[in-house]
């Protein structure tokens, strides 16, 4: 695929990581503003529980968790959901500034989807808050699920080596990961490359009592587990326990052997059956359960305990609750993880994501769309709340809400930009009540997005706030004339802004030049910026120019004298030849800005005190600009079907108008009745059976406004009437005449 050098050099950077399971040194914070911080108020995360109350009382016969020691630690005040806990609590770092995070990877044998996108870059965000926004020192380990069922079953399926299979789509899930500008973690663990330390983490397991061997498999003893006195299971899900569909789905095929002593052990060790990939071990030749994988590598480099665990909310139980079964069960002690995190589900169309619903959307897909790019999707996970359900709909229409915020937040730096181009610090620099108010009002958004993010990564509340400052600072500089505006204070608060976006990974531009495409993009910006900012002041005199011709050719129109009007415009000529030439002067102005420059790649946008412009993505630009061409049509579309339908209906009414009064019946309901009085009222029905005396006075009180609307039509068209106005209003409203009764012929 062709991808920028950004690309390119962020997939170079995951190949050497994965090849030297190092990443380099994690990037310091930015800031640490010194803001009163309040304690985040408990807020539950039950997630898929059955009731909150029921799980709740479940919860309270667990033994308590137990927050790391204060004392020596790096508190920011920051609290997050734990589903350990079911609750929020204060992140605490077992050991200085140091965070120890582990994060459950990819089982690669298809590609990656939108349910992967919303997890990854979901913790990739809250990774970037911790690292570079609070100022701690992760180390992120994630595995790769490289030994699977799954994996076996398709290159079965597709006669060919699972590695092969394996490391096709993984390095497939790298280059989704680096087009969504996913860092990549410091160290990558695959399962294949890890089965001795996998060996050995199961033997100590049985040394400790808690797994058996049976018929060459190796089994988890919940049981034995449960019963030790200093050890939980399940304590996440306490409620999924003795769901035994849950603990199937766990185990893949080996789930329906009956070589356990409960239905609800999990294998450690999977015995091989003829043709599977098998590697040696004390209990013969095997591979490694599901769970266990993730237990023996995350302590092989993390060691205990762990700070955080992450993952998808689906992997909560069991994969998760036995994980730390396991890992407690090898070193007999508990709290192997401080901090489990889980990301929400995402749902398409508020429907489950799936093959067999046809809703399966992979990540590649979603970003062929010329109008979605990669930080559409980072900013549509940044206005949700990363633990909570996520719903996407399909196409342009399901980012719209990130595509606008993006495009605000792309002019508000790129007119702070040409702002800050055009203005000097020589200009007077003294306070107003219009600089302290905007002071106050930047400092008060920065507290908010403080506020938000130690308040469990609240990203919504966050992106709130930093749209708030774009505004404030947009009416700022639209009330305050040149020259008059204090340049620091709309610096301050676009850096912010900036500065944010960057440790939200949505920009990877320099902050000091608040370049938001960054890249190349910015270079090319900086390159062109003398020549752009040339044709672009050509255009707006020309502009100008073209407007005061044409304002004073229609003063002379008007009465007022040419020369008089000339004079005020500052030009000589005002006859119509001259306001021709105008209009044809703007529409080439217009035609320079909405055709030619885009097809530069290049946004230009008037504004009443000048123009502002951005070097943006061609195809971004030309794909926008036939959305908005289709929003016109479709309006246009819908104005025309709504004039066409009030036409018909003013014809409508226009015939009807024509009838007299006592032939309106006759006229348009000789299909519902078959006899009249002299009034012109119904006194039979279809069927020959009497019209009741309500439902007659109803008719007669509606041809008495007939009558007045018949009158008025009478006198706009000059009399006329009669059978002839009754006929063709039959016709206009495909009705024909009916029989009319005794009474109505002799009127």
């Amino acid at each position: 695929p062709n991808v920028d050098s950004r690309h390119r050099r962020q997939c170079m950077l995951y190949e050497i990581s994965a090849a030297t399971r190092s990443f380099g040194p994690v990037r310091r914070a930015f800031l640490h503003p010194a803001v009163t911080h309040r304690p985040a108020s408990p807020v539950s995360c039950m997630g898929d529980a059955p009731a909150a109350s029921a799980a709740s009382a479940e919860r309270s016969r667990l033994p308590p968790w137990n927050p790391p020691s204060r004392e020596g630690k790096f508190v920011t005040g920051l609290h997050m959901s734990n589903s350990l806990t079911g609750q929020k609590t204060e992140f605490i770092p077992h050991s200085g500034r140091t965070v120890k995070w582990y994060g459950c990877g990819p089982t690669v044998y298809d590609a990656a989807h939108l349910g992967h996108a919303r997890t990854y870059v979901g913790f990739d965000i809250l990774r970037r808050i911790m690292g570079e926004y609070f100022g701690y020192d992760v180390k992120m380990v994630m595995n790769i699920t490289d030994i699977d069922d799954k994996i076996i079953k398709r290159s079965q399926e597709g006669g060919g080596d699972f590695r092969e299979l394996a490391r096709h789509w993984e390095a497939e899930f790298w280059s989704d990961m680096a087009a969504l500008n996913v860092m990549a973690p410091d160290v990558i663990t695959r399962v294949s490359e890890y089965v001795d330390e996998v060996v050995g983490f199961i033997q100590k397991i049985i040394d400790n009592k808690y797994a058996y061997e049976s018929s060459g498999s190796v089994y988890f003893d919940v049981a034995a587990f449960k019963s030790s006195g200093q050890h939980v299971y399940g304590r996440m899900e306490p409620w999924s326990i003795n769901d035994q569909n849950r603990v199937l789905e766990g185990e893949g095929e080996l789930g329906f052997v009956s070589h356990k002593r409960n239905p609800f052990d999990f294998a450690l060790w999977k015995k091989a059956k003829p043709g599977e990939p098998s590697w040696p071990s004390p209990w013969g030749e095997g591979r490694p359960g599901w769970h266990i994988e993730c237990s023996a590598m995350a302590s092989e480099i993390l060691g205990f305990p762990i700070d955080i665990h992450s993952g998808g909310i689906d992997l909560r139980f069991p994969h998760h609750d036995n994980e730390l079964a396991q890992s407690e069960a090898c070193f007999d002690k508990p709290q192997w993880v401080n901090y489990f995190l889980h990301t929400g589900h995402l749902n398409i169309n508020h429907q489950k994501m799936s093959k067999s619903l046809k809703n399966f959307t992979t990540i590649k897909q979603a970003l062929d769309d010329p109008l979605i790019r990669p930080r559409h999707i980072r900013i549509l996970c940044l206005i949700n709340r990363w633990d909570s359900e996520m719903n996407f709909t399909p196409g342009v229409e399901g980012m719209r809400q990130a595509i606008d915020i993006d495009t605000k937040f792309m002019k508000f730096f790129g007119f702070v930009n040409n702002f800050m181009r055009k203005t000097s610090l020589k200009d007077e620099q003294k306070w107003r009540p219009q600089e302290q108010k905007l002071a106050d009002a930047i400092d008060q958004r920065i507290n908010d997005v403080h506020m938000a993010l130690c308040d469990n990564f609240n990203t919504p509340q966050a992106m709130l706030a930093l749209q708030s400052i774009m505004s404030e600072v947009n009416t700022y500089i639209n009330e305050t004339s040149e020259g008059h505006i204090r340049i620091p204070l709309v610096q301050k608060a676009a850096t912010f802004a900036f500065k944010m976006m960057k440790v939200f990974g949505v920009v990877v531009g320099d902050v000091e030049e608040l370049n938001y495409d960054g890249g190349e993009a910015a270079d090319d910006q900086k390159a062109i910026e003398p020549i752009v900012d040339c044709l672009a002041n050509f255009r707006r005199h020309t502009r100008l120019s073209a407007q005061k011709i044409l304002k004073a050719a229609s003063s002379a129109h008007n009465g007022v004298p040419p020369p008089a009007a000339a004079a005020a415009a500052g030009v000589s000529d005002t006859d119509g030849s001259v306001k021709d030439l105008a209009k044809g002067i703007l529409c080439q102005c217009d035609s320079l800005r909405d055709e030619e420059l885009p097809n530069l790649g290049i946004q230009l946008e008037d504004r009443p005190d000048g123009y502002i412009w951005n070097k943006v993505s061609k195809e971004q630009l030309l794909a926008e600009r036939q959305r908005k061409q289709e929003e016109e049509d479709q309006k246009r579309k819908q104005k025309e079907e709504a004039a066409r339908q009030l036409a018909q209906q003013r014809a409508k009414k226009e015939a009807e108008a024509r009838v007299p009064t006592e032939q309106y019946y006759s006229t348009f309901k000789a299909d519902e009745f078959s006899e009249f009085d002299g009034e012109g009222l119904p006194t039979l029905d279809a069927k020959g059976e009497p019209v009741s005396k309500s439902q007659r006075d109803k008719m007669r009180k509606f041809l008495v406004k007939h009558k007045k609307a018949h009158e008025e039509w009478l006198k706009s068209s000059g009399g006329g009437g009669g059978a002839a106005s009754a006929a063709a209003a039959a016709s206009a409203n495909g009705n024909a005449p009916g029989p009319a009764s005794s009474a109505s012929a002799g009127s």
